[in-house]
């Protein structure tokens, strides 16, 4: 076949194509359309072996696809970089060269003396405890430094890294001898002295400082930053450990003495022989640095080429930080080897498998009671004998070392406690545990419900000092603060038994100091240790009033009495037994939930001589919030619960009344005071004794007797719904229905006057009726209402279709009503829902963003998801932590990508949740801004949230909780200021026009966050009129303005006493416009201008007073 010659044609573009003999273009032009087919095909090719493997792995090694991706991305992000390692190692490397470069020291100093000092020029790392040690030091070199821990393992995180090396101190530099009285201490301190004087005059070292290891005052290390850029990324601590051959173990044993009474108790030391009780903690302090290398290699030959043990220890010390619990990363490690070594875990399990069995362990783990132990060694001390001096028991592998010696027991209580909720996580099948286990930071203020505070933990020292029994003096030596820690622990344990589930101490002693000084000196200058006990509260228990105690006849009764003191009194109990027992003064449930604190105060002026001012209480700061001022400061659950058991009676008689064309089948309370969640609940109202006041036809009387206009007082309804028993007989058309709702109404209204004498009045759309002075407004509901509102005929075809009519009357009376049933059970389950829910109201309020901006139901929902989903917490038993979490949840929730469900009674399936989660990664910007879906919702989910918040004013809530959680803890954690009604004082700075309110007209003025509280004038006179309610002026005005300037303003009140409506202009309010009939409202022409107009701001403003004439004392424009 011959070929003809190629032809080319020029297109009018400039772009050439070159045509083949066929007239069409070479496949190569066409690749970019191959490669988007391949690409196209290879997304539905059979998949190969290796993805097979690992789906396989998935499905049977991990919780989910999703959780596997998430663990191998945090992995990814807390991985050390290339860069940083590489980095590390060159000055590592320069580093130990220059180390080893030290020149051994002949000279024997006298450690009593100052002569090493000097010669150094560098201070010994020890307390001035220790100055009357005698020992005689030489300064023997070492072999080799050599990296250890985390980061020689493989299992570091990049974040806030330290890097630790460890010097071996040869076995000469010890003598038989040095093992009591701190002779040890004191020279591996002066050893310690020898490097730092040296590490000075290197250029490799950017700082260089002392610290105490692991906060004990006999165990210095040193803290050194590395020079260039390597300081930014990690620093470098060095330590010293002691040579295996330097002494026997036996010597170290749990029941042996290595520290003289004569030396501690008395300020001259002589050479007796005496040997005083056993000295277990001071044994472990010279036992971490013998046993120190033989540990390491046991955690580093389980480790190597273990990829995912490796995995596992790193997810499980991002789980212990987010958490802040004081366990080492080398403790975990050393676990992990453990139940490797007992075969509980291997390599071969996932990293997910490894932690999940982990966590299973510890949460049935009884290391308090049984201990652990890595030694299988028949010669080692048995375990019973640490059991005796330790709470807390994990032994190394010469079984001679207590791992935990260190250890409280509400450390080792937590880290169970985390555990077990760890797993109940990881067993949630609706819940994405990834995030709350690894993602979610905890503070100490947002988990525990009460935190005891010390003010001066210099003088709770001395006064614990003084009463603890002189073996466990001899026992800690001169590391006070543990001893402090552990007695005050086990009293605080004794005296709360089972109404704290969680006790935790937290000691802030974090002390580093310059090799020069003396930590003495550094510590006069601005250093503050303290401590502070954190209570995670038992909601059943912790209400008790009464703690009791053992029967009057037996041998624990004494031991019950000599504990509790004047408080224990005997008493004799329903049931006829006649126990001690202690009584605690609470009247209300506030002060009943607040009871710890008055355990706390009494037991440690009891036992320790503290007082009550010298302790500071973080617990129940916000109290005053949900309390009455003008109902002597009556909290709102009592009066809450006034409010339902007078609704229990009404419905009751509701039920039983007579001659009705249809029985009342139920009643349903839908104002927020029936789930305990209203601020300020109504109060009992009574009929004026003045006959021109009680009249109900109007509402501001003109002057009479006393020749004042009278304003009636500002009362609320308590709304309920009405359902009657089922009928086929109601009208098919709207307005007739309504008319025979109206009949019901009257009929209603007549029975329950004529049957029960309450005082009553009917209307076309409720009945108002009082009953024990409290105001119920009721309305019947029937779904046919709804049906008949979505009704619509076009061309002859009746179609079913939402209007907001039907929409509002569904949602305000059918759902409402069983959103309020649920909720009123969850304040049920947990009693801190709705005072919580009331403070959230105050706080949002007290910043302006009441309803309509930010609507009530909503601020309950977003309360409810702190009880039903508490994790990684529980829920919390005081409603004052329930608004930090609140607020928390508020500001950490990304409302643009996340949603909510709330599922009271486990009603969704996983269909219904998956659908809605898929309409929801299709929302449009009409859709709801925060998104709440609850089981309840029905075929309109998020309806609480779908006409307010605005995308604005979600993110001032979320600005203003921000804000609001810095203020609180630094409050409460730093400055021990108790006053967080700032938190509450809204900022008028960004408002634009500040209109002022008459007091006199504004409800609730005397209810106000700086408000005193006083007595109401009550007036002995039976109920016989149906006061004025809902009547609020200052609420009618806002409708007026809203209605009037909405297209140019917003207004912002606080409901709860506020006198001043904050008004923002719209952005585009200064925008030139066209003259146009439609939009002619409020504008004026500019100047030299007559088709260009704009709005009359000065014109608005004085409409605002002309409209609330009466109602404002005056407008300011805010400046």
């Amino acid at each position: 076949m011959v070929k003809r010659q190629m032809k080319s044609s020029t297109r009018d573009d400039g772009e050439i194509n070159i045509l083949n003999e066929n007239g069409k273009r070479p496949a190569e032009d066409g690749s970019k359309e191959n490669k988007k087919r391949t690409r196209i095909k290879n997304l539905y090719r059979q998949p190969t072996a290796k993805e097979l493997n690992r789906l396989n792995e998935t499905e049977n090694l991990f919780n989910s696809n999703l959780f596997r991706l998430q663990i191998d991305e945090v992995l990814e992000e807390v991985k050390l970089t290339e860069k940083t390692t590489k980095r590390f190692t060159i000055w590592f490397n320069s580093f130990r060269e220059y180390l080893l470069s030290i020149t051994e020291d002949n000279v024997e100093y006298d450690l009593s003396e100052k002569t090493l000092t000097k010669y150094l020029k560098t201070s010994l790392p020890v307390c001035e405890e220790l100055n009357k040690t005698k020992a005689i030091f030489q300064f023997h070199k070492f072999k080799d430094i050599n990296i250890v821990g985390s980061f020689d393992t493989g299992t570091a995180i990049n974040a806030s890294l330290l890097v630790d090396l460890q010097i071996s101190v040869p076995a000469e530099t010890y003598t038989k001898n040095d093992s009591i009285n701190y002779r040890f201490h004191k020279k591996r301190a002066a050893y310690l002295a020898f490097i730092a004087s040296y590490l000075q005059k290197s250029n490799l070292v950017e700082e260089l400082k002392y610290s105490w290891c692991n906060m004990c005052v006999t165990k210095p290390v040193i803290d050194l930053k590395p020079s260039g850029k390597l300081g930014n990324y990690l620093k470098v601590r060095l330590n010293l450990v002691c040579d295996e051959e330097a002494y026997k173990l036996h010597r170290f044993s749990p029941g042996r003495n290595n520290l003289r009474e004569s030396w501690l108790l008395s300020e001259k030391q002589e050479n007796v022989t005496e040997v005083g009780p056993p000295t277990p903690y001071y044994n472990c302090s010279v036992l971490s640095d013998i046993t120190a290398n033989i540990n390491n290699n046991f955690v580093k030959e389980i480790l190597s080429n273990c990829e995912n043990l490796k995995q596992a220890i790193i997810l499980l010390k991002i789980w212990l930080r987010q958490r802040k619990l004081c366990v080492s990363g080398h403790i975990i490690s050393l676990l992990v080897c453990c139940l490797v070594q007992m075969k509980r875990i291997n390599n071969i399990m996932s990293s997910y498998q490894i932690i999940r069995n982990v966590w299973i362990y510890l949460k049935t783990s009884k290391w308090d009671t049984e201990g652990l132990s890595l030694c299988k060694s028949e010669d080692s001390p048995h375990i019973e004998q640490f059991l005796e001096h330790f709470p807390v028991v994990f032994l190394d592998k010469t079984g001679y070392y207590n791992i935990c010696w260190q250890m409280c027991k509400g450390t080792y209580n937590a880290l169970r406690r985390e555990s077990e909720l760890a797993v109940d996580m990881l067993d949630s099948t609706k819940l994405n545990s990834f995030i709350p286990l690894f993602m979610v930071p905890i503070s100490n203020l947002i988990q525990f419900d009460h935190i005891v505070r010390f003010q001066n933990l210099q003088k709770l020292k001395t006064l614990v000092l003084q009463r603890v029994p002189k073996e466990d003096k001899i026992n800690f030596g001169v590391d006070e603060l543990p001893l402090v820690v552990n007695n005050i622990y086990k009293l605080l344990t004794k005296g709360l038994t089972d109404r704290a589930d969680l006790i935790l101490q937290f000691v802030e002693t974090d002390f580093s100091w310059p090799v020069k000084k003396t930590p003495e000196k550094c510590k006069d200058v601005g250093f503050e240790e303290k401590l502070s006990f954190g209570l995670i509260l038992n909601s059943a228990n912790a209400i008790k009033i009464v703690d009791k105690g053992p029967q009057a006849n037996l041998p624990e009764a004494e031991q019950f009495r000599l504990f509790w003191g004047d408080k224990s009194e005997l008493r004799r109990f329903g049931d006829g037994s006649h126990v001690e027992a202690c009584v605690w003064n609470a009247d209300t449930f506030s002060e009943r939930r607040a009871i710890s604190t008055q355990i706390v105060d009494y037991l440690m002026k009891l036992k320790y001589d503290i007082p009550q001012s010298e302790i500071f209480h973080i617990c129940n700061q916000l109290d005053t919030l949900t309390a009455r001022k003008m109902a002597a400061c009556e909290q709102s659950e009592e009066l809450s619960v006034k409010v339902l058991q007078t609704f229990e009676e009404l419905r009751r008689d509701m039920r039983a009344l007579t001659q009705l064309p249809l029985e009342i089948s139920a009643v349903y309370g839908t104002s927020s005071v029936f789930s305990y969640s209203n601020p300020l609940p109504p109060l009992p109202s009574t009929s004026d004794p003045r006959a021109w006041r009680r009249a109900s036809t109007c509402l501001i009387k003109p002057p009479q007797e006393d020749k004042k206009l009278f304003l009636p007082p500002y009362t609320q309804a308590n709304k309920a719904v009405i359902e009657l028993s089922h009928s086929g007989k109601w009208p098919g058309e709207i307005e007739a229905f309504r008319c025979l709702k109206a009949a019901f109404h009257l009929q209603i209204s007549e029975r329950l006057t004529s049957q029960y004498s309450l005082p009553s009045q009917a209307y076309p759309t409720h009945i108002d009726v009082i009953k024990n002075g409290l105001s119920y407004r009721l309305e019947i509901f029937h779904p046919k209402e709804v049906t008949l509102l979505r009704r619509e005929v076009e061309d002859g075809v009746v179609k079913f279709k939402e209007s907001e009519e039907s929409i509002r009357i569904q949602r305000d009376t059918f759902l409402l009503a069983s959103l309020r049933g649920a909720l009123h059970g969850l304040h049920q389950r947990h009693s801190a829902f709705g005072p919580t829910a009331c403070l959230f109201k105050r706080w949002l309020s007290s910043h302006l963003l009441s309803p309509p901006h930010f609507p009530a139901t909503l601020a309950e929902l977003l309360t409810a998801t702190v009880f039903l989903q508490p994790e990684p917490l529980t829920p919390p038993t005081q409603p004052t932590v329930g608004l930090y979490r609140v607020l928390q949840l508020l500001v950490q929730t990304d409302w643009a990508t996340q949603i909510i469900f709330l599922d009271f009674n486990g009603d969704m399936t996983r269909e219904e949740i998956m659908e809605i989660e898929q309409k929801f990664s299709n929302r449009t910007e009409e859709d709801p801004v925060m998104c709440i879906v609850t089981s309840y919702d029905g075929s309109m989910p998020s309806i609480w949230s779908s006409s307010a918040p605005s995308k604005q004013v979600a993110t001032r809530a979320q600005v203003l909780a921000k804000a609001t959680l810095a203020y609180v803890e630094k409050a409460l954690l730093k400055d021990s200021n108790d006053n967080l009604l700032p938190a509450f004082v809204p900022s008028y700075s960004g408002y634009d026009v500040l209109i002022h309110l008459n007091a006199a007209i504004v409800p609730y003025f005397n209810e106000r966050v700086d408000a005193r509280p006083k007595l109401p004038a009550t007036i002995d006179v039976t109920n016989d009129v149906i006061p004025v309610l809902e009547f609020n002026p200052v609420e009618k005005y806002l409708e007026v303005l809203r209605s009037a300037y909405d297209e140019f303003a917003l207004f912002f009140y606080d409901t709860y006493g506020g006198d001043v409506i904050a008004v923002l202009w719209k952005p585009h309010v200064n925008d030139t416009r066209e003259f146009q009939i439609t939009n002619a409202h409020a504008l004026v022409p500019i100047e030299g201008s007559d088709k260009k107009f704009k709005v009359n701001i000065e014109a608005i403003i004085e409409d605002f007073k002309i409209l609330g004439e009466g109602i404002v004392k005056d407008v300011l424009t805010n400046s």
